[in-house]
């Protein structure tokens, strides 16, 4: 941390910076056209605002160092699985509780459903053998069927945009740039963004350690430098199962320092 605007390492900042937005709708560029640039109409959320209106006394820029993908969408993972593997094995279940019947041949009673991710609905604890049980579909004491894709998350790709002196909100006259863009993989719920953030001008300091790196290359921080009047962007890109945007939303988070 620093007191004043001045004499800083290109790390020493006065305060942390942490920003937030909620992405969903906020679709960028186009699959059909396989690029990232932003389309007409579209319109990418601002993530972090280095006063862009040139209104703050106290701004100087900052530094972003770290950015985090966040899925809003969480499913409870199966408590019990049924399969040729644990079939026999005696499980106690509450109201609920998932079971997911990986093979409906080694059930006594085919399931209601076939294979697939049932929730246990019944009011009493339920206890016996797992292949015994009758995966029955939504009655009082029996389970209700989540279908074979239950808690599956497709794969989303984000995409980062900068623009400099200017409050106009992207495309405007195409005058930003494509920072990166980061997928987020199927089924990951959490994702940081480092490995493809640029490279900063601030060397890391770790003797001796050059794994992956050519015989001159040194170990450098990542990140992106912001002067006043910055912004950084970011946006879905329309692909896939996405096309319309990630509809259960995903917190893109931003964390760094104000110079």
């Amino acid at each position: 941390m620093s007191s004043t605007a001045t004499n800083k390492q290109p790390l020493l900042v006065d305060r942390p910076l942490f920003d937030s937005v909620r992405v969903t709708t906020q679709t960028v560029g186009s699959a059909g056209s396989n690029t990232l640039f932003v389309q007409g109409g579209q319109a990418p959320s601002v993530l972090v605002d280095m006063d862009a209106s040139l209104s703050e006394d106290n701004n100087n820029g900052g530094v972003v160092d770290s950015i985090t993908i966040v899925r809003n969408d969480f499913h409870r993972p199966a408590d019990y699985t049924v399969n040729a593997a644990t079939s026999g094995t005696v499980i106690s279940l509450i109201s609920g509780q998932i079971v997911y019947v990986a093979s409906a041949t080694v059930v006594g009673t085919a399931p209601a459903s076939g294979v697939g991710y049932y929730t246990y609905t019944g009011a009493a604890t339920l206890t016996g053998v797992n292949t015994a049980l009758l995966y029955s579909g939504g009655t009082a004491t029996g389970f209700t069927y989540n279908g074979v894709n239950y808690g599956y998350k497709p794969s989303v790709t984000f995409a980062f945009y900068h623009t400099r002196g200017t409050t106009t909100p992207i495309p405007a006259s195409g005058d930003y740039r494509l920072l990166f863009a980061k997928t987020v993989p199927a089924d990951s719920g959490v994702v940081d963004c480092s490995d493809v953030m640029p490279q900063l001008a601030t060397p890391v300091v770790q003797a001796g350690n050059t794994n992956g790196l050519g015989a001159t290359a040194p170990l450098r921080n990542k990140g992106v430098y912001l002067e006043r009047g910055d912004r950084i962007y970011v946006g879905v890109f329309p692909d896939g199962p996405n096309v319309s945007g990630y509809i259960p939303g995903a917190h893109v988070i931003a964390e760094g320092g104000f110079f």
